[in-house]
């Protein structure tokens, strides 16, 4: 059985619990004998330190990484997904999940800012360690990108997750200007839509675009987005596809 210390706790009250714990441990064996064992003791303690150090080795992976260098400050909103404030985000990073991990997600540069729970510089992951993450109740994951599909590597929000996936790439990008002889710059959102069907990726650009996806159903998914309201505009574009992603499923069952 092992013991999961979270790694947020100090190292005071962390080692406080592995005394706990090696108590309890020698509290079990002398249950189960009269005359405690003092090299069960040892043993006891031995696996709960190991238990203790193994702990702060895997829990340290996530916080591992370069510095997170911050972008120009005189451009203008902020270049995260969503809110430019630290949010608690769950990640699965080499393999292992992590949650109540602080941190933001720089859409410009596709790259995580994680902050580490002792304050200090915020950090940058590795991308190709992180398999999905999760962040202001919206789930991503990384995809090794296509040249030949125009599929490029990156994370990417999940938006509707079945037999085929409805993908969002989050984009910004920076808009200078210095026509009035002054340095001006601002983020312009620049997103790009995905459908994954049959292994193949199918980037939706338009409403055409979108019902080529499914031609054998393009008539009936028609009316489905004209009966239910659904424009093909920036401000209507994802839930459109999503919802007609998740109709044509429902059209195959």
């Amino acid at each position: 059985m092992s013991y999961k210390l979270p790694f947020y706790l100090s190292q005071k009250m962390r080692y406080s619990l592995v005394l706990f714990l090696i108590g309890w441990l020698t509290t079990q064996a002398t249950g189960q004998t009269l005359t405690p064992d003092s090299s069960f003791r040892q043993l006891a303690r031995n696996q709960a330190v190991r238990a203790y150090e193994q702990d702060l080795r895997e829990q340290a992976h996530v916080y591992e990484g370069n510095e997170y260098i911050a972008h120009d400050h005189r451009i203008k909103i902020h270049p995260f997904f969503g809110v430019d404030s630290l949010l608690s985000c769950t990640i699965i990073y080499r393999g292992v999940q992590y949650s109540d991990i602080k941190m933001l997600y720089d859409v410009v540069r596709d790259q995580l800012a994680i902050q580490p729970p002792g304050g200090g510089f915020r950090l940058r992951p590795r991308n190709d360690y992180i398999a999905s993450f999760i962040i202001g109740g919206h789930p991503f994951m990384r995809i090794v990108g296509d040249s030949a599909a125009g599929v490029p590597t990156g994370f990417y929000e999940i938006l509707h997750n079945g037999r085929l996936k409805a993908l969002a790439r989050r984009v910004k990008v920076v808009h200078e200007d210095i026509s009035s002889g002054k340095y001006q710059a601002e983020y312009l959102v620049k997103d790009r839509f995905f459908i994954l069907k049959e292994g193949v990726y199918y980037e939706v650009k338009s409403k055409r675009s979108l019902l080529n996806v499914f031609p054998e159903q393009a008539k009936l998914l028609r009316k489905f987005m004209r009966s239910n309201g659904l424009k093909f505009n920036d401000e209507k574009r994802e839930e459109a596809i999503s919802q007609v992603t998740n109709r044509y499923e429902d059209l195959l069952k």
